[in-house]
C-alpha cells in the first residue's frame, strides 16, 4: 500500500480542507514541521550575495572578479596601469539614487556600479565595457542585495 502526501495551501478558506496539510504563514519556519514541503515565498536567489562575494565589517561588499581587468588611466598627467581584481561596493545613498535617476536609461547600470564602488564614472565606463557579464550579473546582485536587505529597527513597520 501506497501513502502519498499531498500539500494544499488555500489563502483565501479560513477552514482547512480535511486531511490536507496546512501552512501557517503567521509562525516561523523554524516552528513549523520540518515534515511537510515548505515554499519560501520570499526567497529570490537575486537576493543573496555570490557566493565567493565577502561582506566586510563596515557594510560595504567585496567581490572578486572572474575575470579581472587592466586598464590604462592618466592622472596628473601621468599614465598608470591600474589591475583590477576585485571590487568594493557600498550601500548607496539618496545622493547615489539622483545621479542614477538622472543618468540615461543605457548608462543606468554603469553609474550605478560607478557610485557604489566609489570609482570616478570615467574609470567605471571603460572597466564596464570590459567587464565579464558573469561579473556584471554578480555585481547587480550586490546591489540588489543592498536594496532588498539592511539593518531592521524595532520600530520599523513591516
Amino acid at each position: 500500500m501506497t501513502t502519498q502526501n499531498h500539500l494544499s495551501i488555500d489563502l483565501d478558506e479560513d477552514m482547512p480542507l480535511s486531511g490536507a496539510a496546512v501552512v501557517d504563514e503567521d509562525r516561523p519556519v523554524a516552528a513549523q514541521d520540518r515534515g511537510s514541503d515548505i515554499v519560501d515565498e520570499d526567497a529570490n536567489p537575486l537576493d543573496k550575495l555570490p557566493e565567493h562575494a565577502i561582506q566586510n565589517d563596515d557594510g560595504s561588499v567585496t567581490l572578486a572578479l572572474a575575470f579581472p581587468k587592466t586598464l590604462l588611466s592618466r592622472k596628473d598627467g601621468k599614465v598608470r596601469e591600474r589591475k583590477f581584481e576585485e571590487l568594493t561596493f557600498h550601500r548607496l545613498t539618496g545622493a547615489d539614487q539622483r545621479a542614477i535617476a538622472g543618468a540615461t536609461e543605457a548608462m543606468q547600470s554603469v553609474v550605478a556600479f560607478a557610485q557604489s564602488t566609489r570609482l570616478n564614472q570615467a574609470v567605471m565606463n571603460a572597466l564596464f565595457d570590459k567587464m565579464d557579464a558573469a561579473d556584471i550579473a554578480d555585481g547587480g546582485r550586490v546591489l540588489n542585495h543592498f536594496l532588498t536587505s539592511g539593518r531592521k529597527s524595532a520600530n520599523r513597520p513591516r
